[in-house]
C-alpha cells in the first residue's frame, strides 16, 4: 500500500514539473532584484514597492529566477501586439535592475484542468516546492485561490498610495478577510450597444426602455462554467447590476450578495413587463455569454443589446452604425460588474516576495499597463492607465464606467443565493411564474 501511495505522489510530482518546464513556455525575458540569502541568515523584511518603475538594486553575483504562471494571452508567447509587449517589458524589467532577477513564465490552461488555479490546487499537498511565486488568475477564481492559503497579502509590498490609485473594483477584487490578496491587472465590464440610425436617444431608465418599445437583447441564460469549482446555476454579470441599480446589496468587505424582496422584485416585475411588451426577446433565456448578443447586435437583428466593451472596443472601427451607452437601470445607469484578470504572489520568502512585488508594481505602471490593454483590446485598471490612451468618448465612456464599476460578488453563499436568483429571473422570462411567485420561491428557499 505505501509502495503504491509513494508511486502515485511520484507520478503526480512528474506531471507537473513537466507542466513547469514545457519547452514552448520560457520567454527570453527577465528582471532584477537581490538575490536569495544564504541558508541561516535571516531575511530581511520585505520593502514596499511603489506601482512605479523599480529603482536599481546592488548587482551580486547570484541571479533570482521568479516563476510566473500564467494563460499565454498575458505572456511574452502571446501573438502580435501583446506577447512581444510583454516580452519588452520583462527585458527592460531586468535591465532596470542590474540583471539579477529573471522571470521565467510558464504557460498554464486559462480554466479548468492545466489551469493556474488546477494546478495550484493539485501542487499544495504534494509538491509544494514546485508552487510559482507570482501567479496570473481570473478574479473570479481568486477567491478559492485564497481558500487554499495560498496568496500572500501585499498590503506590505506595494505602496498604499499606488494601490489607492486603482480603480475600487480593481482594488475590491483581490481584497479577502480584509487583506490584499491580488490586484486585477485587466479588465472588461458590460455596457448597452445600440444601432445608431434606428435609436436616437437610448433609455437611461427602465421606465424610458418601455415607453420607448425599442426591444433590447441580454444574455439571461446561466453562464457556462469557467470549472469544476464555478457555480453550476449563476448570474449574469448585466443581471447582477440590475439587482444593485434596483436596491440590491453587496456586502463591501466580503462581496457577499444579499437576497433581498423589494430590489428581487423590482427587477422581476421588469422584465416580467418588458417580456409581455415584447421588448426582450424569447431566446434571451437561451443565450449564455455577450458573445452570443454580439452576433444578433451586428447583423442589424436588434437595435439594442448588451454588449462587451473588449468587443466593442476591438470592433468599433469597421462597424460605423454602431453607438455606446450605459445599460438603464431602476432609476438611472446601471453600475457595471466587472470581470478580468489580477495578479497574486503564492512564494513565502520574503527576498522572492519583493522581487515578485516589484514585477508586479512594474507591469502596473500606468504607461505600461496602458499600453498593453490598448494593444489587446482590454480596460486598464487605473485612470492614470487611462490617461495614457489619449482623448475619445468612448475611452471617456468608459474611464466613467470604470469608475463607479464594483468587483463580481463573491463570498460562501453567493453560489446559492444566485442560483435562487437566476431560477426565478429565467421563470417570469418564460412565463412560468409571475414576479410575486418567482420571488417568494428564491426568498423561500433561502431560509
Amino acid at each position: 500500500m505505501k509502495s503504491n501511495t509513494f508511486l502515485s505522489v511520484a507520478m503526480l510530482l512528474l506531471a507537473l514539473m513537466a507542466g513547469c518546464s514545457t519547452p514552448g513556455a520560457q520567454p527570453p525575458a527577465s528582471a532584477s532584484l537581490s538575490p536569495a540569502p544564504s541558508p541561516g541568515t535571516p531575511a530581511a523584511p520585505a520593502a514596499k514597492t511603489a506601482i512605479a518603475p523599480t529603482s536599481a538594486i546592488t548587482p551580486t553575483s547570484n541571479v533570482l529566477t521568479l516563476t510566473w504562471w500564467t494563460p499565454e494571452f498575458i505572456s511574452p508567447r502571446a501573438p502580435q501586439p501583446g506577447g512581444p509587449l510583454m516580452a519588452t517589458y520583462l527585458v527592460d524589467f531586468e535591465a532596470a535592475n542590474e540583471g539579477t532577477v529573471r522571470v521565467n513564465a510558464v504557460l498554464k490552461a486559462r480554466y479548468g484542468k492545466g489551469g493556474v488555479l488546477d494546478f495550484l490546487r493539485t501542487a499544495q499537498p504534494v509538491a509544494p516546492g514546485i508552487l510559482p511565486d507570482i501567479i496570473t488568475l481570473d478574479v473570479t477564481e481568486l477567491e478559492q485561490a485564497a481558500a487554499l492559503g495560498l496568496l500572500h497579502p501585499l498590503d506590505e509590498l506595494l505602496d498604499a498610495e499606488a494601490v489607492a490609485g486603482l480603480y475600487p473594483f480593481a482594488r475590491q477584487a483581490g481584497r479577502f478577510d480584509k487583506q490584499l490578496l491580488a490586484v486585477q491587472y485587466i479588465a472588461n465590464l458590460e455596457h448597452l450597444g445600440y444601432i445608431r440610425s434606428r435609436v436616437e436617444t437610448p433609455p437611461l431608465t427602465w421606465a424610458e426602455f418601455l415607453a420607448g418599445k425599442t426591444p433590447y437583447l441580454f444574455p439571461a441564460g446561466s453562464p457556462q462554467p469557467l470549472s469544476a469549482a464555478s457555480p453550476p446555476e449563476d448570474l449574469q454579470p448585466g443581471v447582477i447590476g440590475q439587482y444593485l441599480a434596483a436596491g440590491g446589496t453587496m456586502d463591501p468587505e466580503t462581496r457577499q450578495l444579499m437576497l433581498q424582496e423589494e430590489p428581487l422584485l423590482r427587477v422581476l416585475s421588469f422584465y416580467s413587463q418588458a417580456r409581455k411588451a415584447g421588448l426582450i426577446p424569447e431566446h434571451a433565456v437561451d443565450m449564455t455569454s455577450l458573445d452570443d448578443t454580439w452576433a444578433d447586435y451586428v447583423q442589424g437583428l436588434l437595435p439594442m443589446a448588451a454588449v462587451s466593451a473588449q468587443r466593442f472596443l476591438i470592433e468599433r472601427e469597421g462597424l460605423p452604425n454602431i453607438e455606446f451607452a450605459a445599460t438603464p437601470g431602476f432609476a438611472g445607469p446601471v453600475t457595471p460588474v466587472t470581470s478580468g484578470w489580477g495578479l497574486a504572489i503564492v512564494t513565502t520568502d520574503p527576498v522572492r516576495q519583493q522581487a515578485a512585488a516589484s514585477l508586479i508594481a512594474w507591469l502596473l505602471s500606468p504607461d505600461r499597463a496602458g499600453s498593453w490593454a490598448q494593444a489587446t483590446g482590454w480596460l486598464p485598471t487605473s485612470p492614470a492607465a487611462w490617461a495614457t490612451w489619449g482623448a475619445n468618448p468612448y475611452y471617456e465612456f468608459l474611464d466613467q464606467q470604470l469608475a463607479s464599476a464594483v468587483s463580481h460578488p463573491s463570498g460562501p453563499d453567493y453560489a446559492q443565493t444566485a442560483a435562487r436568483m437566476q431560477r426565478a429571473v429565467i421563470a417570469v422570462l418564460k412565463g412560468a411564474a409571475s414576479p410575486e411567485e418567482a420571488a417568494q420561491t428564491a426568498l423561500s428557499a433561502s431560509k
